[in-house]
């Protein structure tokens, strides 16, 4: 079987022999978080084979959006290069502290960045890989709609089953991270998933009980939800390799 597919790695934050171990290994989808990590997966993706990349602002560092313009010029000078937009999406944890009339600007500001990203991705037909979470899900889900898009990865999805069905019913993919290893909660919210939506990832270098992600990870999640789903090891990381190639259009 060929390398298994990390659909959504933070891959510039690992460190140099993580890197190393990841693509000795896994094929991997690197996301960007702002302008400098665009930059860096950009150098990295030049010397290493197995590296995939989205380039975008992650959603939950509203300190960037200003960046936006910059890194929209960078999506368009280098479309041919990546697989996708991302980490995109629209804000939650940032907003949980704020006061209320912070928590409705910066939600705005970033319905409005979502909203060009998507609009770019329809355009340069660009698959999206997307941080959402929450009840906010639905607005996302109501933008990638208007631009009719057709290639989405919702990472670490944890949604209720009316937003976890409509994802189904667009055709759009969710993948599992590592948590599903250990959070007993995780793991019923992902049994209740249609297993032929699924896809792996590690979310690297995002900690798991004190151990930092890495892609290696991902075998222990793909024997987790054999379990969860009473199949083969095989068929699930069947089902992720066959979805992943579908999402970014790779072989």
């Amino acid at each position: 079987m060929k390398k298994i597919i990390d659909n959504h790695c933070h891959f510039e934050q690992l460190t140099k022999a993580e890197q190393q171990r990841a693509l000795a290994d896994y094929t991997v989808v690197g996301v960007a978080s702002d302008y400098q990590s665009c930059l860096a997966l950009i150098d990295l993706q030049q010397c290493s084979e197995g590296l995939f990349i989205c380039l975008g602002i992650h959603p939950e560092h509203f300190n960037h959006y200003h960046e936006l313009p910059r890194v929209i010029e960078l999506i368009e000078k280098h479309q041919h290069q990546l697989v996708g937009i991302g980490e995109i999406g629209l804000p939650y944890f940032s907003l949980c502290k704020m006061a209320s009339d912070e928590h409705k600007h910066i939600l705005q500001q970033g319905l409005v960045i979502f909203e060009q990203f998507v609009q770019l991705a329809a355009k340069l037909n660009l698959a999206v890989n997307l941080h959402c979470v929450g009840e906010s899900t639905w607005q996302a889900i109501a933008i990638l709609q208007r631009y009719q898009i057709k290639r989405a990865l919702f990472h670490w999805f944890a949604g209720d089953s009316k937003l976890v069905h409509t994802i189904y019913e667009n055709g759009w993919f969710i993948s599992v991270s590592p948590q599903v290893n250990h959070d007993a909660v995780y793991q019923h919210t992902v049994k209740k998933m249609p297993k032929e939506i699924l896809c792996l990832e590690s979310d690297g270098p995002w900690c798991y009980q004190d151990m930092r992600g890495e892609p290696a990870m991902m075998k222990n999640s793909a024997l987790q939800l054999a379990q969860l789903f009473e199949c083969s090891t095989n068929d699930i990381i069947e089902t992720s390799q066959r979805n992943g190639k579908a999402l970014w259009q790779i072989s």
